[in-house]
């Protein structure tokens, strides 16, 4: 039979363990957030008129080549860079590289 003391000890999450667990629970609060996430191909300028005369099929030039890296952008900041790629019928974006976690926060300010 184990004393009430001991029974305690045995309960208890020590405080590095308690801050771990605090930690664990404000990560999982926050992956429940939506976020907006783009592929940048390109872009192009064009004036009002250009644009109001946009139709059916018109084909919009960007200012990049095919093979360029694209850049992922989440909450229109970027996150990362990839290649387009396709997946059966659908097109897909292949991870390269990813910001670093002090050029994450920079973009983020």
């Amino acid at each position: 039979m184990l004393s009430e003391e001991e029974m305690n000890a045995l309960l208890s999450v020590d405080s590095s363990r308690e801050d771990e667990l605090k930690m664990d629970l404000k990560l999982k609060l926050v992956l429940d957030f939506p976020l907006e996430v783009s592929v940048r191909l390109g872009e192009a300028r064009m004036t009002i008129g250009q644009l109001l005369n946009l139709t059916v099929g018109t084909v919009v030039e960007l200012d990049s080549m095919i093979d360029e890296p694209v850049d992922l952008v989440v909450n229109g900041k970027s996150f990362a860079r990839g290649e387009v790629i396709t997946v059966g019928e659908t097109f897909g974006v292949r991870l390269k590289s990813i910001s670093k976690p002090e050029e994450r926060l920079e973009n983020l300010r």
